[in-house]
């Protein structure tokens, strides 16, 4: 009776220790607690997945009293420490891509599928790591990246019903297109008879189907519009008020060759339509035919009013001619031009003319009694 006791005492005191190597720790911590154990767990780094029990302290089939400890040590994955040697994800399918990161236990690289129009199905797009300093030659398993790999093509169905856009505005327009993110493009042009703003033509009948991303035109009307004229065939005189609802800047221009009235150049080309987007103004040269001096000699022209002279009869109109001053002894009031090296004569588009002033200082010669 006293052996049978004592048995019966072993047996309920102790248990026998199963092995825990290679189950999970949620696992034993449940069975621990069925046979009042404690468990103290010491964690390391292993190549055993996360949460597995890699050693026990206290041998399988051993028996243990409850109420004691079971001392495991338990895997926390590999090290996110190690260094791995990345390889070129640029020249591995997707497959292979994803076998490696298994294989290592890169869990901190992620493979990506995103669609590409130019790059193949499952062909490598690129590699980008969230730290900018990490690269291929100094990554850890610790280090974030990404691995984009290319779904091919995206396509859609032709599933969005094109409205009629006649008398719609711009605005109308470019808000149903960002909506179903259309490749939107807008042109402009002048119209007679739609109002300025509105929609003129769509490339896409009414009521037919596009898919997102796919190309939708339309011309909105920029109002009526000004036919510029062919100014040749207009006479200087008339240039300015030609062209009702634009301001003409015409202006006279000297030339060698060209007789005068001639049109030299317009700003803008003849036929052109102007809107309500351009300048609305156009300058117009016209040849002044070649330059011409006078003879300012003894007229109430005076040394005073040279500068002005030269500037509105020949600079302005883009000849380069100038003048310089001779100071003469002479009967004429002080300042009278008294004499000039050309006169009454055409002149190139560069030249200097000589003016004799007088300086005022001899008596005219009395005048005689005829007898």
């Amino acid at each position: 009776l006293l052996l049978l006791s004592g048995f019966l005492f072993f047996q309920l005191a102790y248990v026998r220790l199963d092995n825990f190597v290679d189950k999970e720790i949620s696992e034993v911590r449940e069975w621990a607690a069925e046979h009042d154990l404690a468990i103290d767990v010491t964690p390391a780094y292993d190549e055993a997945p996360a949460n597995q029990v890699i050693a026990q302290e206290e041998a399988a089939r051993s028996r243990v009293r409850k109420r004691s400890t079971l001392h495991l040590t338990v895997s926390q994955g590999p090290d996110p420490e190690e260094k791995l040697a990345l390889p070129d994800f640029m020249e591995m399918t997707r497959d292979e891509a994803a076998e490696w990161i298994e294989k290592n236990q890169a869990s901190n690289l992620t493979i990506v599928d995103e669609y590409h129009d130019e790059i193949e199905e499952k062909a490598p797009i690129r590699v980008e790591f969230t730290n900018k300093e990490v690269s291929q030659e100094n990554y850890h398993r610790r280090d974030v990246g990404r691995v984009f790999y290319s779904k091919g093509e995206e396509t859609f169905e032709k599933d969005i019903e094109v409205p009629d856009f006649r008398d719609k505005t711009r605005a109308e327009v470019e808000t149903w297109g960002k909506a179903h993110e259309l490749e939107l493009e807008i042109k402009e042009q002048a119209s007679d008879t739609v109002e300025e703003g509105k929609v003129i033509e769509q490339s896409v009948a009414p009521k037919e189907k596009i898919a997102k991303r796919d190309a939708f035109q339309v011309t909105i009307s920029l109002g009526k519009g000004v036919t510029v004229p062919d100014f040749s065939t207009i006479l200087p005189d008339d240039a300015q008020a030609a062209v009702e609802g634009v301001t003409v800047r015409m202006r006279m221009q000297f030339t060698q060759s060209l007789p005068y009235g001639q049109l030299i150049s317009q700003s803008e080309t003849a036929g052109t339509v102007l809107t309500s987007k351009d300048d609305k103004g156009i300058e117009v040269v016209y040849s002044a035919g070649q330059p011409y001096i006078k003879d300012y000699r003894r007229s109430e022209l005076l040394e005073g009013d040279l500068q002005k002279l030269f500037f509105d009869e020949f600079r302005s109109k883009g000849a380069n001619i100038s003048y310089q001053v001779r100071y003469v002894n002479s009967a004429e009031p002080y300042g009278t031009i008294v004499g000039m090296s050309k006169f009454n004569q055409f002149l190139p588009l560069e030249d200097t003319i000589t003016f004799d002033i007088s300086l005022g200082n001899q008596t005219a010669p009395a005048a005689t009694d005829p007898e």
